[in-house]
């Protein structure tokens, strides 16, 4: 019994990552945009943000261009590798 309900929450959990990444790219895409900023990194902003909740949570929670400078520092360096040129 245990493991029928593991192996649905693992299946559930494996189905839904892909798409709350694309949500975060999704995201991305429309905040780079609207910053007039390269769009070209989120699809590894949202690579990131499927295997790091907080990154997601402070990728969705960005509403000014400003607010990029104010996430965590913990943060920026996960998303350090989407943006290798600085």
């Amino acid at each position: 019994m245990k493991k029928t309900i593991l192996a649905g929450v693992f299946a559930i959990s494996t189905a839904v990552a892909p798409a709350f990444a694309n949500d975060v790219e999704a995201f991305c895409v429309d905040f780079a945009g609207g910053n007039g900023w390269d769009t070209e990194p989120c699809s590894c902003v949202g690579d990131v943000a499927s295997s790091d909740q907080s990154v997601a949570d402070a990728v969705l929670s960005l509403e000014s261009a400003e607010d990029v400078d104010l996430m965590d520092d913990s943060v920026k360096e996960a998303l350090s590798v989407c943006f290798p040129e600085g």
